[in-house]
C-alpha cells in the first residue's frame, strides 16, 4: 500500500491542490486532525524577501531551497540565506545540536555529509536482514530494556528492529540520504547567519550538498519521501506524536510543493556549479575531520567514498605542507 505523503506527491502532480485537499479529507482519522491541521497553516506560511512578481530563480535560489522544509518550520526566509531570529537559531542549535561555535558547527556539518544516521540505519538494516540475528539482538535488546539500562535508546532500537522486519512504509528499501542532508543545508543556513560560515562557504557547502542529492535523487518530491522517511525512522516512535508527526509532513509537503510554495517555483534541473570544498578543507584545518575507519570505508556507498578520498587528499597535501587555493574562495560570491 502505497503511504499517504507518496499519494499527495502524486495528488499534486496530477490533479493539483483540489486533489491533495480532498486526498487530506480521506486521510484525516478525526475532526481535531482538522484542527490541527489548520494550526500547521499558520506554523507553515512561508516567509521570503523576493518580489513574487519578479521572481526569477536561479542558482542562488536553488541552493538555498534545500532547506526550505526547516525554513518553513522556523519561519526563515526560504529564499535567503537568513534567519529570521538569531537568539532562537543560537539556542536550537544548542540545545537540539550541543552546537556552541564555528568548530561544533563544522563536525557536525562534516558528520552528517560523511556518515549521518544513514548509517547507523544501514548498519542495523544489513544486520537485521538475517532473521536469526535479528531475533537474538530483540532478545537481547529486550533483557536490557528490562533491566531498566539506556531505557529510552533501548525502546528506540527495539522500534526500528520491528519495523525494519516488517519493512513498515518500505523502510528496507528507504535511501536516507535526504534526512542528513537537509540537516546539513539547515545547519548551513544557521552558521552563515551566526557569521560561523563565511557566505562563500556556505554557498560552495549548500553546492555539495546539492550534489549528493542530485545523484540520489530526480527531483523534490523524491527527496521528501527520502527526508520524511528519515525522519520517521529517527524518531522511533508509535502513538497520538506519530500520527502528528505524519500531517504535520503532509502539510510541509504540500506547502513546499505548492505551485507558489519553494520547491513548486524552484525548479530541480537549475544547473550549480560545482563545489570546491571548502567545507573539507576548513573541516580539516580545524581538527574535527579524519578519513572513515576501515569497516566505515568498507559500507560506504559511491558518493561517500568519494568524499572519503578528497579527506585523505586533502590531508595528505596538509602533511607535505601545501599550501590553500586562493581561487576556491572566489566561486560563490553573493550580497545577502
Amino acid at each position: 500500500m502505497r503511504s499517504p505523503v507518496l499519494l499527495l506527491v502524486i495528488a499534486l502532480g496530477v490533479f493539483g491542490a483540489i486533489g491533495a485537499v480532498l486526498l487530506l479529507r480521506s486521510i484525516f482519522q478525526n475532526k481535531s486532525d482538522e484542527s490541527t491541521w489548520n494550526d500547521l497553516t499558520d506554523q507553515h506560511r512561508p516567509v521570503r524577501v523576493s518580489n513574487p512578481s519578479a521572481f526569477t530563480p536561479g542558482v542562488y535560489e536553488r541552493l538555498v531551497v534545500i532547506s526550505a522544509p526547516y525554513a518553513l518550520c522556523h519561519h526563515d526566509p526560504w529564499d535567503h540565506l537568513s534567519c529570521s531570529d538569531l537568539d532562537d537559531t543560537r539556542n536550537m542549535l544548542a540545545s537540539g545540536w550541543d552546537i556552541h561555535s564555528r568548530i561544533d558547527l563544522l563536525a557536525q556539518i562534516f558528520w552528517l555529509i560523511t556518515l549521518g544516521d544513514r548509517d547507523k540505519f544501514g548498519v542495523e538494516r544489513a544486520q537485521w536482514a538475517d532473521v536469526s540475528l535479528a531475533e537474538a539482538e530483540r532478545q537481547e535488546l529486550q533483557e536490557l530494556k528490562e533491566a531498566g539500562i539506556a531505557v529510552q535508546d533501548i525502546t528506540e532500537k527495539l522500534w526500528r528492529l520491528e519495523r525494519m522486519r516488517n519493512n513498515d512504509r518500505g523502510i528496507q528499501n528507504v535511501d536516507f540520504l535526504a534526512w542528513d542532508m537537509l540537516r546539513a543545508a539547515m545547519l548551513t543556513r544557521c552558521g552563515a547567519a551566526l557569521n560561523w560560515l563565511p557566505e562563500a562557504e556556505a554557498w560552495d557547502t549548500l553546492a555539495l550538498l546539492d550534489q549528493a542529492l542530485r545523484m540520489h535523487y530526480q527531483n523534490w518530491g523524491q527527496v521528501w519521501e527520502s527526508f520524511r522517511l528519515g525522519r520517521w525512522c529517527w524518531y522511533s516512535e508509535d502513538g497520538e506524536d506519530t500520527h502528528y508527526n505524519d500531517l504535520h509532513d503532509l502539510h510541509r509537503l504540500q506547502v513546499l510543493l505548492a505551485p507558489e510554495g519553494p520547491w513548486g517555483l524552484v525548479p530541480w534541473d537549475i544547473p550549480v556549479p560545482q563545489s570546491s570544498l571548502m567545507i573539507l578543507d576548513d573541516s580539516i584545518d580545524a581538527g574535527v575531520a579524519a578519513p572513515l575507519d576501515a569497516d566505515e570505508r568498507e559500507r560506504a556507498p559511491q558518493w561517500e567514498r568519494w568524499i572519503d578520498d578528497q579527506v585523505i587528499l586533502r590531508g595528505q597535501r596538509r602533511s607535505q605542507h601545501f599550501g590553500t587555493d586562493p581561487e576556491r574562495h572566489q566561486r560563490f560570491t553573493k550580497d545577502t
